[in-house]
């Protein structure tokens, strides 16, 4: 830890830092980009966000042929708080020269272009990210036991920073079941295309894949297309799976006026509401794909080559490796009668969810009010609340479902507006400070 007592006088690195640069990171820097005020700060090179990573790619492990959004294009990143924005999804349709022609494409953005469309807006903001940096620790800096800034450690260096935005995006959902044996043909579906292009010789025949959402059925149909020999065991909790609700209604959910209804609920019930809308942004499969399963399906009982084989009101139990294959016992809920089957892969569509206590903050939790699950408290204006501090910053983008709701979780209904409200957080701490006048000053 760092200490105030133990300096002549503290030298701030970083007006601003942000750990991750994937959309809800990106989103804030097109907004701090383009905040007049912010200028003199942003061109001192005084606002950093650091990426683990080596580009930004929106699930790029995932982005399977004939896939699509399932969000409006208005929803991109910079729309909602900014329509005349240089960095929205038609600015970029109009430099590709492809506005006309998407116009009459008649259908959502494929996920390969819309993946293609955040690489854009990411390049046209590279000086504000250093990649191939993932934070190893957040050290507080003290004075007399008050947080009073942050110390961001890097692999190759060390930053300071009064105030520190986190936008380092939800975790893969691992049952625990599956926790000892993640790697070589065990993989979840955030790392599918790698681990599918990784081996030699041709694809195992034989797969299991877990989950009723879009992904899994995503990767089920994937795997069934890849060869007329491979076989695909598909197991879920319920009866299968189930159309997401797209409909105009549940999608009122995601409505920024949502956000702000949900966040004064108490506890219990922003718990009940969650899982009441759960179906519009998870376990639910997109009409066309629940078609094309079914298919499958029924003309492998046609045919009496039943490549997709079915477990519903079932979950994976137990798995031990066998040779180069896994055995794995299948239970059914209800009736706890138990099925061996012999895989040569699992796929993991188990979704993604937010740590309750990221990782990032472990070395900063005497600091932090807590909630009744131990985990970090959100405020309304997405301040993760501090105790015994001064002075400092520490925000949440894009990692409060749990107290804003289901917009806030992977969907890009909240991405932008969420910018601008961060922006204003920033903005009113950075007004008051010396350093702030100082670089605009000197500008």
């Amino acid at each position: 830890m760092l200490h105030f007592s133990e300096l002549s006088n503290v030298q701030w690195d970083l007006d601003i830092a942000c750990i991750g640069f994937g959309p809800a990171g990106i989103a804030l820097a097109c907004a701090i980009d383009e905040c007049e005020e912010l200028n003199a700060i942003s061109s001192s090179e005084r606002v950093k966000f650091f990426e683990k990573n080596s580009d930004t790619s929106w699930h790029g492990n995932f982005l399977l042929p004939g896939t699509d959004i399932n969000h409006h294009l208005f929803r991109d990143l910079v729309t909602p708080r900014n329509p005349q924005s240089a960095y929205s999804f038609a600015m970029y349709l109009k430099e590709k020269n492809r506005l006309f022609k998407f116009g009459l494409l008649g259908r959502p953005a494929s996920r390969a272009e819309w993946s293609d469309y955040i690489k854009w807006v990411a390049e046209k903001l590279k000086q504000y990210v250093i990649y191939n940096s993932p934070v190893t620790e957040i050290l507080p800096v003290l004075s007399e036991e008050v947080l009073i800034g942050f110390r961001i450690r890097t692999s190759e260096k060390e930053y300071t920073t009064k105030h520190l935005v986190l936008s380092s995006g939800n975790t893969p959902n691992i049952p625990d079941v599956f926790k000892g044996c993640m790697e070589g043909n065990v993989f979840h579906t955030s790392s599918y295309l790698r681990n599918m292009t990784q081996g030699e010789g041709p694809v195992p025949h034989h797969w299991l894949v877990v989950g009723s959402g879009q992904s899994a059925g995503e990767a089920v149909a994937h795997l069934l297309s890849r060869s007329p020999d491979i076989h695909v065991h598909s197991v879920h909790r319920t009866v299968g799976f189930r159309i997401g609700q797209l409909g105009q209604f549940p999608n009122l959910a995601f409505l920024p006026e949502q956000a702000r209804y949900f966040y004064h609920l108490d506890e219990h019930t922003r718990e009940k509401v969650l899982n009441d809308v759960r179906a519009v942004n998870y376990a639910g499969v997109d009409a066309d794909e629940s078609q094309a399963l079914y298919s499958h399906l029924y003309e492998g009982e046609v045919s009496g080559n039943q490549r997709l084989i079915l477990h519903t009101y079932s979950e994976v139990v137990s798995i031990e490796k066998m040779g180069v294959g896994y055995s794995v016992i299948i239970e059914d809920v209800n009736t706890r009668m138990k099925e061996e089957i012999y895989t040569d892969g699992i796929v993991l569509g188990t979704g993604y969810v937010q740590e309750e206590l990221p990782a990032a903050l472990t070395m900063l939790i005497p600091w932090l009010e807590r909630n009744t699950q131990g985990g970090i408290i959100v405020n309304q204006k997405y301040h993760i609340t501090l105790k015994s501090r001064k002075g400092v910053c520490l925000l949440a983008n894009g990692m409060s479902e749990k107290t804003h709701g289901i917009s806030d979780s992977q969907s890009f209904s909240m991405v932008a507006v969420r910018a601008e409200i961060l922006l204003e957080q920033l903005l009113s701490v950075l007004r008051d400070e010396n350093s702030f006048t100082r670089v605009a000053m000197s500008a």
